[in-house]
């Protein structure tokens, strides 16, 4: 039997329709992972306001599985990992995306736009490439790039830069469908697999939205090169077809406006975190006081049950 460690913590288990789907950061997961909760019958709203994590839209809440109310591989009984990794009966799925324009995605949205995440050093590394005070982007994402190549470990703290072969691992699982989200009919073919297994009329719904600025107007050989040798793995473990891109791209620079939007779109990330982590740590601050309590209580219960010196010398 394969290790459940093998394919990752973060692979999900919808049992009563029998899939197992292994999720891939900026590879359409939000949507996948909505649509296959909803097939399931496990998706849980009324939680969600009480989630105390960083969560700048209502859709990034199916992150959290209480809300998505879905099951972990690794966390399931040996013999049930067992029959959900070799059963005929089971559909195991996971999606890709080509690997440049899935890296852009990632800096996109963790560096560029600051979302909440485990890139604290990677906004160092990577800093705005500024023209007279406006952001470059084709620079800034040159300038990202040339950081992940150089320090790359910095950046695979946040599973958002992890190549996909790390993550997808048909060594370890029989995929029965490995599906390329960027392709026509990709997550399409995804929803009529769950329409079937649900009987319900399951339909992707776009999330996560991207800023709108596409690849080709910031990326150059260059660039793609340096991210190549990062996701050399991908490249060589799925067969993903090599992009050309033009040895210069004219540079995309936003507008005043545009550069100020950024700006503060960044400050209201920053703010969102903040007020987060405090919630959590004073959360956590009580669970430790109840946690100390209830062991003083069990302490002195066993003390004056037993009434012996050992019981009382704490």
């Amino acid at each position: 039997m394969t290790s459940p460690n093998a394919v990752g913590r973060s692979t999900l288990v919808a049992p009563l329709l029998k899939v197992l789907y292994t999720p891939t950061t900026k590879v359409a997961c939000t949507t996948i992972k909505w649509m296959l909760a909803e097939a399931e019958g496990s998706l849980n709203l009324d939680v969600i306001p009480r989630l105390l994590a960083a969560n700048l839209h209502r859709s990034q809440t199916i992150h959290n599985r209480h809300v998505s109310g879905l099951h972990k591989l690794n966390e399931l009984p040996a013999h049930q990992v067992e029959e959900i990794l070799a059963s005929p009966d089971w559909v195991r799925l996971a999606a890709l995306r080509d690997p440049i324009a899935r890296s852009y995605s990632a800096w996109e949205n963790r560096i560029f736009m600051r979302a909440p995440g485990r890139t604290d050093g990677g906004f160092d590394l990577s800093p705005d490439v500024l023209d007279e005070g406006r952001i470059n982007m084709t620079a800034s994402f040159a300038r990202f790039a040339q950081a992940l190549e150089e320090h790359t470990g910095a950046f695979m703290q946040d599973h958002h830069f992890l190549p996909q072969s790390q993550v997808v691992r048909r060594d370890a699982v029989n995929y029965d469908m490995i599906v390329r989200v960027d392709e026509p009919g990709g997550v399409d073919s995804i929803a009529a697999l769950l329409r079937e297994r649900s009987g319900k009329d399951i339909q992707p719904k776009r999330h996560n939205e991207s800023i709108g600025v596409p690849l080709e107007r910031v990326c150059d050989a260059s660039t793609a090169q340096r991210l190549t040798a990062v996701y050399w793995s991908d490249f060589d473990t799925f067969g993903f077809a090599r992009r050309e891109f033009p040895a210069l791209v004219e540079p995309y620079i936003l507008s005043d406006s545009e550069t100020q939007l950024v700006t503060l779109v960044r400050q209201s990330v920053e703010r969102v975190t903040s007020v987060s982590r405090a919630a959590q740590s004073k959360m956590s601050a009580r669970y430790g006081l109840r946690q100390i309590r209830k062991a003083l209580f069990r302490k002195m219960s066993f003390g004056r049950m037993y009434n012996t010196p050992r019981g009382i010398h704490w």
